[in-house]
């Protein structure tokens, strides 16, 4: 039980961990989240702990979670961190993979009657305004503390994968103008600056 995005499922409903990260990763869903994490195998606090030693070691040092989902308060970073961690998650393919899908399709393991398409909550990666850029992954998240929120890892639309940037924007005030933002500082950095091979 947790708030905002979540997947709509009795107790008991098992899943694959690749559907569980999916419907995280793709859909928002907090509730995967916590199940992911508790397949882990360690209580919440362990895994949240595991979640701090990360960061540290990572050198994030504006940055510490006190839940799996990003949805708690006590959760905080700044886009530099942000920026950061996710370029380090995105690197693995099978995080990109998902964060980079517009859709995915999911199915109970126990209940044959539950399967969903989950359509991604980041429109950069399907509403034609996008098209000039490629995203090959990306997060979203809402809060009504912090607004809506983006990370996004792209590159122009095309073959051009020398220019690829990790853009966070936080705080908009509407989920388009989250997507809007961070396409407008991806183009800006496109047509302001040179990149060397």
């Amino acid at each position: 039980d947790v708030g905002g995005a979540r997947l709509g499922v009795v107790d008991g409903t098992i899943f694959t961990v690749r559907d569980l990260l999916a419907a995280t990763l793709v859909g928002s869903a907090n509730n995967a989240a916590n199940a992911v994490a508790r397949l882990c195998g360690m209580t919440k606090s362990d895994f949240v702990a595991q979640m701090n030693a990360r960061a540290e070691v990572l050198g994030l040092t504006h940055t510490s979670f006190v839940d799996p989902t990003g949805i708690d308060l006590g959760n905080v970073s700044n886009a530099r961190e942000v920026a950061y961690f996710a370029a380090h998650a995105f690197a693995k393919e099978n995080i990109r993979k998902l964060a980079g899908s517009s859709k995915t399709h999911i199915a109970a393991l126990n209940d044959a009657a539950y399967v969903r398409d989950i359509s991604s909550t980041n429109w950069m990666l399907y509403y034609p305004a996008y098209d000039d850029l490629y995203v090959t992954a990306g997060k979203t998240g809402f809060l009504n503390e912090s607004g809506w929120n983006v990370v996004v890892q792209l590159h122009p639309m095309g073959e051009d994968t020398t220019r690829s940037l990790t853009i966070v924007a936080l705080g908009a005030a509407g989920r388009r103008e989250s997507f809007d933002d961070a396409a407008a500082l991806a183009r800006w950095a496109w047509g302001s600056f040179e990149w060397n091979n």
